[in-house]
Parts: structure tokens; sequence; C-alpha cells
């Protein structure tokens, strides 16, 4: 594996609703950690909660990403995309962001109104489940973001691992890449998916992997060389660039 491939293609900046962190305060951190690229994906929702397309400075963002990007040139790559709330649910919208030709589109459920009405936990955790299989099968994204990610909120979280595994082996028939999300780590032990649900993965026939921080502050940025020495025999550690997966810089 090209485990030397260091790379956080998740993090958040202040164009995220979320988020205060600069693209040069990251920059500079990612300099410092010795990180070979950073891509900025922010937030956005279509949804009844939050709807940042409607007002995303698309403009403005790109023109920043330029300036920070010759800033730091020869230093680390610096990549631009976005993180997309259920993209086969927005096609609209996502067709949009596809126009503008970022380098990936990470797609992710967040939206709770998908699931409103729904009182029982784990019935509500299966829901989820369900939307990420549906997200898998028709949206048009590039990688998968924290597939189980109610396992990092709910600490009684019982996971269907062979409903999430079945979802990553539609995912390698899509072509669809998951993340190794980390920001689970800060609180837990475990990474979303975890370590035995890529082993799966893997054995369906998937190879590339990112891994990712979910970075909201310049300091949640990683390298993560515990995570990268612990992948499963087989994986290839992979960016995009210009919707293109490379595994080398």
């Amino acid at each position: 594996m090209n485990k030397l491939l260091k790379c956080d293609l998740h993090v958040h900046t202040e164009y995220s609703f979320d988020s205060v962190a600069s693209m040069e305060r990251y920059a500079l951190r990612a300099v410092e950690l010795g990180l070979d690229a950073v891509c900025f994906t922010d937030h956005i929702d279509v949804n009844a909660y939050r709807n940042t397309f409607a007002s995303f400075p698309f403009e403005a963002r790109l023109k920043e990403f330029e300036r920070v990007k010759k800033q730091f040139e020869g230093k680390v790559k610096l990549l631009q995309g976005y993180e997309m709330g259920e993209p086969h649910l927005h096609p609209r919208e996502t067709a949009f962001l596809r126009s503008l030709r970022p380098d990936m589109i990470i797609g992710s459920v967040h939206d709770a109104t998908v699931l409103d009405g729904i009182a029982d936990r784990r019935q509500y955790e299966r829901a989820y489940d369900r939307c990420v299989r549906e997200m898998v099968e028709n949206g048009d994204f590039d990688v998968l973001g924290h597939v189980d990610v109610l396992r990092k909120w709910h600490g009684d979280y019982v996971e269907d691992f062979d409903y999430v595994c079945e979802t990553l082996r539609r995912a390698v028939r899509r072509g669809v890449v998951p993340e190794v999300n980390t920001s689970s780590l800060r609180n837990c032990e475990f990474t979303m998916p975890t370590l035995q649900a890529v082993a799966k993965y893997l054995s369906f026939g998937g190879k590339y992997l990112c891994v990712n921080s979910d970075a909201h502050r310049e300091e949640q940025l990683d390298e993560f060389p515990r995570v990268r020495e612990a992948l499963p025999d087989g994986a290839v550690l992979c960016y995009f660039e210009r919707g293109k997966l490379r595994t080398e810089i």
C-alpha cells in the first residue's frame, strides 16, 4: 500500500456554517504536518432545516481558493470540493456542483428530515442505513462520507454490520470510494466505517480509500499515521484531482 501518501480530503473552512477556519490557516498547518494534499470540502445542504446552496458564495470561495493555492504552490497540493448532503435527493444542485469542475464531491447523509417521524432509535438507525444505501446507488459523487456516522453521536448505537458491508459492496460496483472518517477518534475508539468493515470492502474487490479528518478547525487536520498503518493489506490510499482518482502526488 502507498502508506506514504498523506492526504486529508474532508476539511471544512469558514465557508461552512459550522467552521470559522480559513483556507490559509489550514494550509499552514498542512505544511507543518508534511501533508501531501488537502481538499476543502465545504457543506452544501438543501433541506428544510438548512439550505446553504441558495446563498453559497461560490465565486468568492473559488477566488480565495485560487489565492491560497498560489501562495502555497510547491509546499502542499491544495484541492477544492464539496460535501453534498443527500446528492441523490438533489440532482439539480449536484449537477451544478459538477459544472464547477471541483476536484471531488463527498456524498453524505445529514438531513434529519428524511427520517422525520421515526421515534424508535433502532428504526431510525436502520432508516439512516437505507438512506445511505439509496445515496450510494443513485447519487453522483466521488467519496462516500462517514457511512455510519450515527455511531459517533449515539452511545447506544447498534450497527447492522451486514447491511453496512452490503452498502460498501454496492459502492465498489458504482466506483464510489469510501472514506475512513477519523473524526470519531477524537472521543471514541473507532473509525467510520470500522476497520472490520473496510476489510470486507476490500474482500468485495474494493481497492481505493481516503483517510479523512472531517476537520472543522485547523488543529483537527491530521496525517493519520496510526490509521494508515492499521489499514488492511490491499488498500490503496488515493485523492481526486479534477474528478480523476490519483494515487501519486
